[in-house]
């Protein structure tokens, strides 16, 4: 402890600043003269003021909460501030707390063996107002810097690793991109040297037609994938042309229902259109809105089994129309649904499907695409019983602001 009588503190005139303050101060002395003496000032000036009468105390009460700062007397029993001071410089969750020792040890070496053990400034004793509070004020101001900078620091961690798992995503994602490529351009080149190694006299107008056919599907497939992977930065940026006008629903469905008839045949999926042929027509970019539906239908056929089907309705509620895309196929977990739109985000199929591939961006081109519009897509899927996909579209098309309307006959590539 030190020796002292309770001097009545040295005071000095006070600015405006000087008497505000803010942040939780826990003083500690075993004096409690001390102690009421610095927690009048301090109360006084605006802190919030926490009081400890020994080392042990003071670390049991840091341990539950650690102030903003901490004033600290030099000479306590049980365990004195040089060692208390050395214990929490020590950690790492108090390494950065700030603290005063307070101290009637005036000998410059003493000055110095407070420093080095780690504490941010020192004040001597008798206590003077001014400079209790200046001191008080100036590690603070230090200590908000430091907190400022270790949350810039936190943050830019939290960046750079989000930066790192982007990156794992992306070489993840063009891995499969890849392999989804490799696929229906090995089914292409494999039809093309089968019609090749047979003479067309020897080969079945049945086989011929089968081979022709299984290579325009996969045609199909490996455009729709490039188309999507062009346009999807385009769409997320709104920088997609659109060519509004009134899209007669249940004509731009046949016709992907239509190309996916071969497919419904081999792989015994039913697949209708129940679109009803006087469905008011949206304001929308007739191709666009075309290559949504035939992706809505490839990933149901690529998600159903034989002897499921897949279905295709429509109906206006107010003034939007809502499409639906609904399969009997294996459904999407339940934890998967929320991001199944996003990028990046695939579910997996147990369905064998060596025509059909998913590469992750399908869904996500559905969902910009149908944005751009100034629609909404969502789903209700159920494991085991199939999946709904729901887009509600605004008859009079995007409002101004969401995409750009090109004039007839643009394109919108």
């Amino acid at each position: 402890m030190d020796s002292m009588s309770a001097p009545a503190p040295t005071e000095g005139p006070l600015t405006p600043a000087e008497g505000t303050g803010s942040g939780s101060i826990l003083v500690v002395d075993d004096d409690q003269r001390n102690v009421r003496l610095m927690e009048s000032i301090l109360r006084g000036s605006g802190y919030r003021v926490a009081k400890a009468y020994d080392g042990e105390e003071a670390l049991r009460l840091v341990e539950k909460g650690p102030p903003d700062l901490l004033l600290l007397d030099v000479m306590m029993p049980k365990m004195s501030g040089f060692e208390l001071c050395q214990r929490l410089k020590g950690r790492y969750e108090t390494r950065l707390l700030p603290i005063i020792l307070v101290t009637a040890l005036n000998a410059l070496e003493d000055k110095v063996q407070a420093l080095e053990y780690g504490a941010d400034d020192f004040l001597s004793k008798p206590i003077n107002k001014v400079e209790l509070l200046a001191k008080v004020r100036s590690v603070l101001r230090v200590k908000g810097l430091q907190d400022q900078l270790e949350l810039k620091r936190v943050e830019i961690e939290a960046a750079n690793q989000e930066l790192i798992r982007m990156q794992g995503f992306k070489e993840s994602m063009m891995q499969m991109v890849v392999h989804d490529l490799k696929n229906p351009l090995a089914s292409i080149m494999g039809n093309v040297q089968l019609i090749q190694m047979q003479s067309l006299e020897m080969m079945t107008p049945t086989r011929l037609k089968e081979l022709l056919q299984r290579t325009q599907e996969s045609s199909r497939q490996l455009m729709r994938m490039i188309l999507n992977i062009l346009q999807i930065g385009k769409l997320e940026e709104r920088k997609m042309t659109l060519k509004l006008e009134p899209v007669v629903v249940h004509g731009m469905v046949q016709e992907n229902v239509d190309e996916m008839m071969g497919l419904s045949a081999r792989d015994n999926i039913r697949l209708e259109n129940r679109v009803p042929p006087d469905l008011p027509s949206p304001r929308a970019d007739r191709e666009l809105l075309g290559r949504v539906i035939a992706n809505l239908l490839n990933n149901a056929f690529k998600h159903t089994a034989g002897g499921g089907r897949v279905t295709v309705d429509g109906q206006q509620e107010g003034d939007a129309v809502t499409i639906t895309v609904s399969d009997t196929g294996e459904g999407i977990p339940e934890d998967l649904q929320p991001h199944i739109f996003e990028k990046f985000v695939a579910g997996e199929s147990d369905t064998s499907k060596r025509m059909l591939y998913d590469s992750g961006l399908g869904l996500t081109f559905c969902r910009l695409a149908v944005e751009c519009h100034g629609g909404k897509i969502w789903l209700k899927s159920r494991s085991g019983e199939g999946t709904t996909v729901f887009i509600s579209l605004p008859l009079s098309g995007p409002a101004e602001g969401q995409a750009g309307a090109a004039p007839a006959g643009a394109s919108a590539a």
